[in-house]
């Protein structure tokens, strides 16, 4: 089931995107909306921007691949309206710790290394009269280094990091008894950190004390990884990473956490940190290469595997190709340690879970001190979305693509991974078909995620997933 990227890229794009300027309508049928970016009056919500930075990664790695002149230039309009639309938004809502303005950072950044190499000094393409400047775009990334780095330095999970075990919890009670778990969300915190680290190595120069400090920071994070936030495996001594999805037990960091489905493995999120680890790794790459201050693109700066981050997030990697060898599927929860457990959905209401995963993240989350009522009828309602989500194709396939920014390992190179997609998928495991055959908010998520994965495998060297 191999597929040359660009090509399925490229087939993404002119069929089911257009060039921008013209098919700004949503698509019909049973394509997937990928105009939905520009259809919401209020640009500050959240996934929105998450979707738009999906984009522009997409987009401006497609750009050298292309097979035209006519396509490049489509590709360049639809670049330009994205960010006549989002680029208010590149550094705001820096208090939101998630993966919502990262993305969008990156995907910026993206089109401004695309429009140095090409020569652009200003995009155009949609509308002359409304120009976005290198100049404009280069202030704003410099201000979203600044500002998210200033906020996030005094969030919990930048600062457990630095203390002993990383203020990690050992889980003493129920299912989960014996795994270890980071008392805040990772996934959005090291693809922020991640960013920033790049963004900043390319923009300012590696010899400031942002550079010093998350240099310095991501080298103990993987630490923590391997020892106070994973569980020790029988399957060739990997490591299984059982962090946070948004989550934390009832009574971490002093603060009161209402969201139990945070407690178990998941290829969507996980990828994420695959992502902020290659981009640290990327970081010291421009510094090697003396690349700082020059905003090269993606593709110049691809990580050294010998990188403690790049072999940090190997590790994850190497984890869910041991899933799938042993699964022969790609599946977006699990309990920790392949123990046995059953998918089943929490009970509707405030009523505590009884049985299963949910069962499991309920005897964690209520180990600190006893969530309220409200606070387990919205755990229920968040693990059951989750529940939902896990059984549809379009959404949990597609979120290990974005694997693909690691570069060429095993699990997105051996034929494995497309495998276990079909498994679940069943004949239309092609990105291409993935993301034209479902529809609703469930198909836009794994269209956003088979476009980040389509990125990072162009911006990765990666021109065959098989």
């Amino acid at each position: 089931m191999a597929f040359t990227v660009k090509t399925e890229a490229e087939k993404i794009f002119t069929n089911l995107m257009g060039d921008g300027a013209v098919r700004l309508a949503a698509d019909s049928g049973s394509k997937t909306n990928f105009h939905d970016i520009f259809g919401t009056p209020d640009k500050s919500v959240g996934v929105k921007r998450q979707r738009a930075g999906s984009q522009l990664l997409f987009l401006t790695s497609l750009y050298s691949n292309a097979s035209s002149a006519t396509v490049r230039g489509q590709i360049l309009t639809r670049i330009h309206r994205i960010l006549i639309n989002y680029k208010a938004f590149i550094n705001s809502h820096q208090s939101d710790i998630g993966p919502e303005n990262p993305i969008l950072a990156l995907g910026a950044y993206a089109a401004l290394a695309l429009a140095k190499d090409a020569n652009i000094a200003s995009y155009t393409q949609a509308d002359s009269s409304r120009p976005v400047t290198q100049a404009e775009l280069r202030s704003a990334l410099t201000g979203y280094v600044s500002n998210f780095y200033n906020i996030i330095k005094d969030q919990p999970g930048y600062k457990n990091v630095r203390q002993p075990n990383g203020n990690g919890v050992t889980v003493g009670i129920g299912s989960l008894v014996g795994t270890k778990h980071a008392t805040s969300a990772l996934n959005g915190l090291i693809l922020g950190l991640g960013a920033v680290h790049f963004i900043n190595a390319a923009i300012n120069g590696a010899g400031n004390a942002i550079y010093s400090d998350l240099s310095a920071w991501f080298t103990e994070m993987c630490t923590r990884l391997r020892q106070s936030y994973g569980n020790s495996r029988v399957y060739n001594g990997l490591t299984e990473l059982c962090v946070n999805i948004g989550a934390g037990r009832a009574g971490d960091n002093g603060g009161s956490f209402d969201q139990m489905r945070g407690y178990f493995p998941s290829s969507g999120y996980n990828t994420l940190v695959i992502w902020g680890l290659n981009l640290a790794a990327r970081a010291y790459r421009i510094a090697e290469l003396g690349l700082t201050t020059q905003v090269p693109q993606f593709k110049n700066a691809v990580a050294l595997s010998s990188h403690v981050c790049q072999q940090t997030a190997a590790e994850i990697m190497n984890y869910y190709n041991t899933q799938i060898i042993n699964e022969g599927r790609s599946y977006e929860i699990g309990l920790p340690n392949f123990i046995p457990g059953s998918p089943n959905a929490a009970p509707v209401g405030s009523s505590a879970p009884t049985s299963g995963y949910a069962l499991a993240g309920y005897q964690h989350f209520a180990s600190v001190k006893g969530p309220t009522t409200e606070q387990i009828k919205i755990s229920n309602e968040q693990f059951n979305i989750l529940i939902e989500h896990n059984g549809d194709p379009a959404s949990v396939t597609a979120y290990l693509y974005t694997a693909a920014w690691y570069g060429g390992h095993t699990l997105v190179t051996s034929g494995k991974l497309t495998s276990a997609i079909a498994n679940k998928a069943g004949s239309v495991a092609l990105p291409y078909n993935i993301v034209s055959t479902n529809t609703g908010v469930k198909a836009e998520a794994g269209a956003s995620r088979i476009l980040q994965g389509l990125a990072g495998a162009m911006n990765s060297g990666i021109t065959t997933l098989n």
